[in-house]
């Protein structure tokens, strides 16, 4: 018999904290009962989707002695947490975090999901040809959302653009939690902020709620691409359906996927790095291979309000490197 493989799983576990925590912790449950017969041991921690909080949680992982982690949803946890991975030879499997640094320099770190890089490329796609990307940004206080900030101001540079774009912008482009979105849209609404409005990243979903006078089309995201538009066949999706009478969110198919991927690895052989560094993993997101960390064929979606106040799904996004 092969040895046990024993999976750390980290994430934000209370859905009163974040709006994907209840589709994450569902997809975990749906696979270790659709894939009962694997032989996987699951550590399941809270990482609170901060900085500290990753640290935490990837020394209490290590200290369990887990062959591979999957999680860290946030940038910010999974910033925490990388370094001390690698530092004891742990692989980690990124369903959702996106800040570039992750796998720069890291042998260890393996996302799933597009990065900071292909999120601004989608945001600048969305500006208008000739207005000079028009965007009022604001951030909530989040080592991901400043570097993300940070990241679409280099680019802006790298093109030549004057250091006053946006002064006189009509679009407002939010970087931040699905909560702090939220939060930030009501108060720009009690305000009578006229402006039309960009979320990014887990703020453009289903699950966000807007507010009640906001009309259709205001507002947009550029997001994850929900599993409707990436594999609605998926004997995962319909058993999602069968058990919730909905859809699943997002992040679904990206954990899914990444414990696909934690499910086919074999502990004490070659190196888990090289593992997952050398093989093409058949998931639900399809065939998938990693190239220096990053896998080739992510996808963004494009979100907009409908008159429900509710985000829905238009289009996929593909990123540059699938094109």
């Amino acid at each position: 018999m092969s040895a046990t493989l024993r999976c750390g799983f980290a994430a934000i576990l209370d859905p009163a904290r974040s709006i994907h925590s209840e589709t994450v912790l569902r997809a975990l449950q749906i696979f270790r009962e659709l894939q009962s017969g694997l032989n996987m041991e699951f550590v399941i921690c809270e990482d609170y989707g901060s900085y500290e909080g990753g640290s935490h949680a990837a020394d209490y992982l290590v200290s369990r002695g887990v062959d591979v982690v999957v999680g860290h949803y946030a940038s910010n946890s999974a910033l925490g947490a990388a370094s001390f991975y690698a530092e004891h030879g742990v692989p980690l499997l990124l369903p959702s975090a996106t800040d570039v640094s992750l796998t720069i320099d890291q042998s260890n770190v393996f996302r799933l999901c597009p990065h900071n890089q292909d999120i601004v490329e989608a945001l600048l796609g969305l500006c208008h040809e000739g207005r000079e990307y028009d965007l009022q940004v604001y951030t909530d206080d989040s080592l991901y959302a400043q570097n993300l900030a940070g990241l679409l101001r280099t680019t802006l540079a790298a093109r030549g653009l004057p250091e006053d774009v946006g002064q006189a912008a009509s679009q407002i482009l939010f970087i931040g939690t699905g909560s702090r979105s939220e939060q930030f849209l009501t108060a720009c609404q009690e305000r009578q902020v006229r402006d039309d409005f960009i979320l990014t990243d887990d703020a453009a979903c289903a699950q966000l709620r807007l507010p009640d006078e906001f009309i259709a089309g205001r507002v947009r995201g550029v997001g994850f691409a929900p599993p409707s538009l990436v594999n609605p066949g998926s004997p995962y999706v319909a058993e999602y359906q069968r058990r919730y009478g909905q859809s699943p969110g997002v992040f679904f198919l990206e954990t899914l996927a990444a414990l696909e991927i934690a499910a086919v690895m074999q502990p004490g052989e070659i190196p888990a790095g090289e593992q997952l560094s050398r093989q093409t993993f058949d998931t639900c997101l399809g065939p998938l291979r990693f190239d220096h960390g990053e896998q080739s064929r992510a996808n963004l979606c494009l979100w907009l309000s409908d008159a429900g106040q509710r985000m829905q799904p238009v289009e996929l996004i593909r990123t540059f490197r699938e094109q």
